[in-house]
């Protein structure tokens, strides 16, 4: 499975949330590719879901790959519960 966690630059929310969806696939022993990237490299890469902030989900709407987003990137259980139910 790969996984793209998205940011505007990919550097600063988009590494938060990779750390974080790391440490709960790891926990569910679930193995992926989880890669931190910005905006605007989204269309150069294959991927089965993007996990980026809400505030993004307005330039993400025309890929065709499966997306959650999240209000907090720090809020690890907000992700998993987010993450488990798009990866089921």
């Amino acid at each position: 499975m790969k996984i793209l966690t998205v940011c505007g630059m990919g550097s600063g929310s988009s590494l938060i949330l990779k750390m974080n969806v790391d440490s709960i696939l790891e926990d569910e022993g679930i193995s992926a590719d989880v890669e931190a990237i910005d905006l605007g490299s989204v269309g150069g890469y294959k991927a089965d879901l993007i996990i980026s902030t809400q505030e993004l989900e307005s330039k993400l709407e025309d890929y065709d790959i499966k997306k959650i987003f999240v209000n907090n990137v720090v809020d690890k259980s907000a992700i998993k519960e987010k993450l488990m139910n798009a990866i089921k």
